[in-house]
């Protein structure tokens, strides 16, 4: 017995050193998978069903690849080239091998003893065009800090208002801020945090098409083909010192591929609310100021409409037996939710919530887009048509909405292989009617709404007539209406000298217009409140001045005419 176990130990030991023999004749030049082998004879039986497998890769060019990736599929067994691009495996008859390497495209291939394997570059890396300046360049001979986003992860299928919203987390150094939740403001776009002046004003240049933008609004998602960002300030070399904090250079759709027409179509209805709610004291609320009065050893707190420790404790009844029982239609009734004292000031025992008054919980919105793209011969084309149509969450606003037309269209020609012509148009419509104008910014009922405690009433009194508020001011608030025009139009031709060399001609014009509407005050009657600001009054008087001087203007020519 002790015999036959030296016998297999023998051949076990006898087995190993073949092994690492041919481990040290392969060479150093050459990368040999190690297996792990157990002591038991089934394992050595399965090691020996294998065959070598000795293969090269290579690129395009016949280049060696060195330290490419080959692994036997559904394994670890696996190893790299070396050098001169070569590898050595053992892998089992019929095995598939996985060779990868970073800005190629990974290759499955059958294994069979000698094999070479050509590795393709991959396009979507190494051949990336990246728009700069006025051309183009592949990614691989960019030194620049540039980054490129996914327009068709960023924009496509999102419900999205504009670019700059959608532009918002994708990118790093981009940092993209709605300065407020108001329908139709512009994104805020900073790259790298920049801050020019000390009221923060530095932005990046927007480049539609390599022509100057006033605002990312105007520019249709679904008409972009691609966003390239340069962070650094070597894009001031190339378009000045508006580009010192960056430049988000946009290039829109040009046309369809094949020779064939497209059509396509995106459209949503959507509702946004308000995103936080805040949670307006009430009786506790009066309970803090009574609390903060003892303190300071007073007896009476108010200016409009009082509190005092006589009217918390009525408050507090009031709470009890009508505490959630009356709604924003209910009317502010004498003896029941105020009173007057002996000195003939008012106390408000109903507390009230602005918000109930003042916001809609569902405001719709609404996009059309639609796109018309085709090739025909050696001329292709583009044309876009945007629509979006936002509702403000004003509840008592005449008017409170924003509303956005994009037109867009695009045609290349090549006249010949050394000349190709195009031509292109952008034109954008905005127009946002804002629930409240006036030249006071203290006036703004966004601030009004949490400003007043919850004793100052809202709504209208036992007589149907409407208290002085936050919200009677939205009803008869001077609104204004703000238009912005904006149109453009490309001519140019590329001339291709020789196969690396052309020469680009371009002319552009571009204008915008923004017109100011504003509508004038209708004053109503308002009790238990404060006559119109002065603000108002200087708007009615401005206003009254310019239809003076307009008749005044028509009288002295109806008298020259006669004087005539």
């Amino acid at each position: 017995m002790n015999e036959e176990r030296k016998k297999r130990g023998l051949a076990y030991s006898k087995f190993l050193t073949a092994v690492a023999i041919s481990a040290l004749l392969l060479g150093s030049d050459n990368v040999m998978a190690t297996q792990t082998v157990s002591g038991n004879v089934p394992d050595i039986k399965e090691l020996l069903q294998t065959i070598a497998v000795t293969g090269v890769v290579l690129d395009a060019s016949d280049e060696p690849i060195i330290g490419a990736s080959v692994v036997e599929k559904g394994t670890t067994n696996g190893g790299i080239t070396d050098i001169n691009g070569r590898f050595t495996l053992n892998v089992k008859p019929g095995a598939i091998l996985k060779i990868s390497y970073v800005g190629y495209q990974p290759q499955e291939v059958k294994a069979t003893r000698t094999m070479k394997i050509v590795l393709v570059e991959d396009s979507e890396i190494l051949s990336e065009v990246v728009v700069v300046g006025y051309g183009s360049q592949k990614r691989e001979n960019l030194t620049g800090a540039i980054a490129t986003v996914d327009v068709s992860k960023t924009l496509e299928g999102r419900q999205i208002p504009d670019i700059g919203r959608g532009l918002q987390g994708t990118t790093p150094g981009l940092s993209v801020v709605i300065p407020s939740g108001e329908i139709g403001s512009d994104p805020t776009i900073k790259v790298r945090g920049q801050i020019g002046s000390i009221d923060g004003s530095s932005t990046p240049l927007i480049l539609l098409d390599n022509v100057e933008i006033p605002s990312i609004q105007m520019v249709n998602p679904d008409d972009v083909e691609s966003i390239t960002v340069l962070k650094d300030a070597a894009s001031a070399s190339i378009y000045g010192a508006k580009a010192a904090f960056g430049v988000v250079l946009i290039t829109s759709k040009k046309g369809a591929k094949s020779e064939k027409v497209e059509v396509s179509y995106s459209g949503n209805f959507s509702w946004q609310n308000i995103s936080k709610k805040m949670e307006m004291a009430r009786v506790d609320g009066i309970q803090y100021r009574i609390d903060a009065l003892k303190r300071a050893k007073g007896t009476l707190y108010g200016a409009f409409w009082y509190v005092d420790e006589t009217s918390l404790e009525r408050a507090k009844e009031w709470d009890k037996t009508w505490g959630g029982k009356l709604g924003v239609n209910d009317p502010f009734v004498y003896g029941r939710d105020w009173y007057v004292d002996a000195s003939n000031r008012k106390f408000s025992i109903r507390t009230f919530d602005p918000y109930d008054y003042m916001i809609r919980e569902w405001a719709p919105s609404q996009t059309h887009n639609i796109s018309l793209s085709g090739r025909s011969g050696k001329t292709v084309f583009n044309v876009g048509l945007g629509y979006l149509d936002q509702n403000g969450l004003m509840k008592l606003a005449k008017h409170d909405d924003f509303r956005r037309w994009n037109g867009s269209i695009r045609l290349s020609t090549e006249i010949n292989k050394y000349i190709t012509a195009r031509a292109g148009a952008n034109y954008s419509k905005r127009n946002k009617r804002h629930a409240y104008a006036t030249n006071s910014t203290t006036a703004d009922p966004w601030l009004y709404l949490y400003r007043w405690d919850s004793t100052y009433p809202i709504g209208y009194d036992e007589n149907g007539n409407e208290m002085r508020s936050p919200a009677s001011e939205i009803h008869q608030a001077n609104t204004a209406n703000k238009e912005n025009n904006y149109l453009s139009f490309n001519v140019g031709a590329t001339l291709q000298i020789t196969k690396d060399w052309k020469f680009d001609i371009d002319y552009t014009y571009a204008g915008e217009d923004q017109i100011w509407k504003k509508t004038v005050l209708n004053l109503q009657p308002l009790i238990h409140g404060r006559l119109p600001s002065r603000d108002w009054m200087v708007t009615v008087t401005k206003y009254t001045l310019i239809i003076w001087e307009k008749w005044y203007q028509q009288v002295l020519k109806v008298l020259c005419l006669h004087t005539a």
